[in-house]
């Protein structure tokens, strides 16, 4: 009789067990904020994001003999769209629906290539992001912003390694975006 319950409540425990690892990977990048802009004067820009990437993985791992696709634990162009809001907000911008400049940012590329041997790791992170302003006198500038990442280590890469990786890189490419004025150039020019 013992038996016969002691082996089911064990089975349970060691499912519940496998139950708890997650193919999610919880994406929180810095986010880094440029200083503001003494000359605007009140200018409104809208901001939307895209996800262009034709796979939402950020990576595939092999993990038991399965071919596991870990996926980001938000939705990528709010998580940019949201970046590209703060920073422009900072900057001195209002942002609202009908805006003097619309502004795009969209994910073309951002993956975690994932190599594993006996002993080593090696984690090759990729991302290209690209911000495509549109003014309503017709005038159009894309800029394109690139990082890669690259992290070795011993053992395996576990899901925490996989996100530092994809974090930094996302975190490189946020912090070009702040330190780069050529959008916000494209805006003061165009938004009359």
């Amino acid at each position: 009789m013992l038996k016969k319950i002691i082996f089911p409540v064990l089975a349970l425990f060691m499912l519940a067990g496998c139950a708890t690892s997650t193919n999610t990977l919880d994406v929180s990048p810095k986010i880094v904020l440029p200083s503001q802009d003494p000359t605007l004067q009140g200018i409104t820009i809208s901001i939307n994001g895209a996800d262009q990437r034709k796979d939402q993985a950020l990576a595939k791992v092999n993990r038991d003999g399965q071919l596991i696709s870990l996926t980001p634990s938000r939705d990528l162009r709010f998580l940019l769209q949201e970046s590209l809001e703060k920073q422009m907000t900072a900057r001195g911008y209002m942002v609202g629906a009908d805006g003097a400049v619309d502004l795009q940012i969209v994910v073309n590329n951002l993956y975690a290539d994932v190599q594993e041997g006996n002993l080593r790791y090696n984690i090759t992170t990729k991302a290209d992001i690209s911000i495509i302003a549109t003014a309503k006198n017709g005038s159009k500038q894309v800029k394109n912003y690139r990082s890669t990442y690259n992290v070795q280590g011993a053992l395996s890469a576990t899901n925490a390694k996989i996100t530092n990786a994809v974090n930094t890189t996302l975190g490189d490419v946020i912090s070009d975006m702040a330190s780069d004025t050529s959008i916000s150039d494209f805006i003061k020019a165009n938004a009359r």
